[in-house]
């Protein structure tokens, strides 16, 4: 009985990863990210496989759809993930009826640590970018600025040679910033973090 259980449940998330087109914007971002960096930097902060209820990997993916301003908060994601399809088949989670809650997220962030969580997720972000400016309208290979996070939930750009006011403008209410230097399918990328929050609100990019 376990044994087609198991198989019945594979079965399903193959149908519903079927329906996800191919040219969607979110599946392109999840495909090209590469996830295998994620177990060995957790390795240590879990006694054994009893402990998890939820991979690692598919929790972090979830975290993504924040960052790429898709749900608002961890709260909005846990309701998201009970009845988005997408969300949750692109996030690993093959159980459509046992989603993590909100409260998950916040424990696992917790048992990962604040500065190891962030770590990650600054990876996961500064590869996801090559492929989101992709998708932006008239944007050469050259140097270009790019806001990463906003509250507003927009992606704002510029095509610049170095310094410029849409630059400047982005600094202004971060007090605090840190600077990470990335490499990712061809680009060099330069996150803007912001120190309070943790969370990029810029990057400037430019090809390798």
């Amino acid at each position: 009985m376990e044994k087609n259980e198991k198989q019945q449940f594979s079965f399903s998330t193959y149908e519903a990863y079927k329906k996800i087109k191919k040219n969607d914007p979110l599946k392109i971002i999840y495909e090209s990210i590469d996830w295998s960096f994620i177990d060995p930097m957790l390795e240590g902060c879990y006694c054994g496989k009893k402990e998890l209820l939820y991979s690692p990997v598919s929790l972090f993916k979830a975290q993504l759809l924040i960052y790429l301003g898709e749900v608002k908060s961890n709260r909005d994601l846990a309701e998201k993930l009970r009845f988005n399809t997408k969300y949750c088949v692109l996030c690993g989670f093959h159980h459509f009826l046992k989603t993590p809650s909100h409260s998950t997220f916040s424990a696992f962030r917790k048992k990962v640590g604040s500065d190891l969580f962030h770590k990650v997720m600054h990876r996961i972000v500064a590869q996801s970018i090559p492929m989101i400016i992709r998708k932006l309208p008239d944007v050469s290979p050259g140097y270009l600025h790019i806001a990463v996070y906003s509250k507003e939930g927009k992606w704002m750009k510029c095509n610049c040679k170095g310094k410029c006011k849409f630059h400047n403008n982005l600094l202004v209410n971060h007090k605090g910033i840190r600077k990470k230097n990335f490499v990712s399918s061809g680009y060099r990328i330069k996150l803007l973090i912001d120190k309070t929050s943790y969370k990029p609100f810029a990057a400037e990019i430019r090809p390798k």
